[in-house]
């Protein structure tokens, strides 16, 4: 499922991103790789802040949908 629609407070596993290269390639960067466990911290208007990695970071709601997870 996309990670837009994982709850507040959930974790899940990070199956794959479907973005296109370029933007892949920067959330590998950032933590977000297959495998990772992310967890929604909070939501505003459909953007997302998630923790991945003792990490916090902030994804716009495009960039999210992009994201698949299994919880």
């Amino acid at each position: 499922m996309p990670l837009t629609m994982l709850p507040l407070g959930k974790s899940a596993v990070i199956n794959v991103c479907r973005a296109k290269e370029p933007t892949r390639k920067f959330l590998e960067g950032l933590g977000m790789v297959p495998g990772a466990l992310i967890t929604v911290i909070s939501e505003n208007g459909g953007n997302l802040i998630v923790s991945v990695k003792d990490s916090r970071l902030a994804l716009s709601k495009g960039i999210a949908q992009q994201l698949l997870v299994q919880m």
